[in-house]
């Protein structure tokens, strides 16, 4: 064995040690360097200590010199160990910038490019990967937006009157509905799901895309959706139909009750044609009244959530062979959610309707 190293510490040291050894905020290496202390002075020989540690004897006794000249500053290390880093925190100020204001995606590589071209800075794909995650940054998929678009004092204000009428419909005092449309097709988009590590697991697309399933829905939270189906694209004519159907239910509920019914939808073509417009008047004789919401605003709308629940919980990941089974799964994820919801689902053949 080598020559004998040894410290000896008082109460206060050792106790010191002994919580440092279990702090959690030191590094590992600072608290095996406590401990290498402490076993020095419990009277352990310096190559003992390097196997307990699964360390070297020469680090051992650097460690207990270091003791000796140093006390507890001597646990650590000086600063300027390790390699010098390539970035400075302007340079991931620039790239959390670039993330919060340039409109298009970015992946490892493309901030790693521009952090080169932009700031002179060479950093790998790979650690950009993984240091964003300590700023917060995560990796998530983008979303369509027309945000720009939007005039925020007209959304203000809207917002503002819905909440009055959501007010008014849970005090009974009017009917309030939700109306939109959606489209659905043979193939559906790709998505998440667990499946077993080293295998891939496919959606196989069936021969044709096949033509748009378009569904039209009028919502009355707890109490009623109504929907209807058709190939293809509505029409102004059939929102029509629907509206006069509605006008006459609200007239009897008008005449029975005095309250009127309310229809929150988007500015949609076929909800504010020539045609509508003329029929405006007449509906709200009858009690049915129109609240159209802001330009670009169809996420004020709850009924786009129903839209979205049936597509990723009932429709996800499946293709279909025709459109008479795309409907019939349409049909079903309705009645699912209506389950869920309380609501009863009702359906109507406007094309049917004279």
């Amino acid at each position: 064995m080598g020559a004998r190293l040894r410290v000896f510490l008082t109460q206060e040291e050792e106790r010191t040690l002994w919580e440092l050894r279990r702090a959690t905020t030191v590094s590992q290496r600072v608290k095996d360097r406590a401990e290498a202390v402490r076993l020095s002075h419990q009277g352990w020989y310096v190559e003992q200590i390097a196997t307990h540690l699964h360390s070297t004897a020469k680090t051992i006794r650097k460690t207990l010199n270091a003791w000796k000249t140093k006390g507890l500053g001597g646990l650590w290390e000086a600063s300027g160990r390790g390699r010098q880093r390539r970035w400075s925190e302007a340079d991931i100020e620039y790239l959390e910038d670039c993330l919060r204001i340039d409109p298009r995606s970015y992946n490892s590589v493309q901030l790693a490019e521009k952090l080169c071209r932009e700031r002179q800075v060479d950093q790998s794909p790979e650690y950009l990967r993984d240091f964003p995650q300590k700023k917060g940054v995560i990796w998530k998929r983008m979303r369509v937006s027309h945000q720009k678009r939007q005039d925020p004092h007209q959304r203000l204000a809207k917002k503002n009157d819905l909440e009055m009428l959501e007010l008014a419909a849970a005090a009974d005092e009017i009917d309030l509905l939700y109306l939109d449309e959606s489209g659905c097709c043979l193939w559906s988009a790709v998505s998440y799901s667990y499946y077993f590590k080293g295998e891939q697991k496919r959606q196989e697309q069936t021969k044709k895309r096949g033509k748009r399933l378009s569904v039209l829905g009028l919502w009355q939270p707890l109490v009623k959706f109504i929907c209807s189906l058709v190939l293809g694209s509505w029409k102004s004519e059939d929102f029509i139909k629907l509206m006069e159907q509605q006008a006459q239910v609200a007239g009897a509920i008008y005449q029975r009750t005095g309250r009127i019914r309310v229809i929150t939808l988007d500015n949609g073509s076929i909800h504010t044609s020539k045609a509508v417009k003329q029929k405006l008047p007449q509906w709200q004789g009858m009690g049915l009244y129109l609240f159209f919401l802001p330009p670009y605003c169809s996420e004020m709308n709850p009924i786009e959530l129903e839209w979205e629940h049936l597509k990723r919980d009932q429709l996800v990941a499946q293709m279909f062979e025709s459109e008479s089974e795309l409907a019939y799964q349409v049909s079903v994820g309705l009645e699912a959610r209506g389950e869920r919801n309380g609501h009863k689902v009702e359906y109507v053949n406007l094309r049917g309707m004279k």
